[in-house]
């Protein structure tokens, strides 16, 4: 599946989020080559021409958050 989106974090972490349907894609966070994350999220808009700013920035702070209640 293409990635929408996708960041590192931390140098550690791989977030990305794929298409499922038009209106719905999966955010992802990996730890090499073990899923840490995986959950539905909507596409504004289709994510026709990209993902929507909006989209991004809660996928981010999806990310962060999740990242940020590990153990330590």
């Amino acid at each position: 599946m293409d990635a929408l989106w996708e960041a590192d974090l931390d140098d550690i972490y791989h977030c990305e989020v794929t298409r499922k349907t038009a209106s719905l894609g999966v955010l992802r966070i990996t730890k090499g080559s073990e899923t840490l994350l995986e959950k539905e999220v909507s596409l504004a808009y289709g994510a026709a021409f990209g993902p929507d700013i909006d989209d991004v920035m809660q996928w981010q702070n999806d990310c962060l958050d999740f990242v940020d209640s590990l153990p330590k």
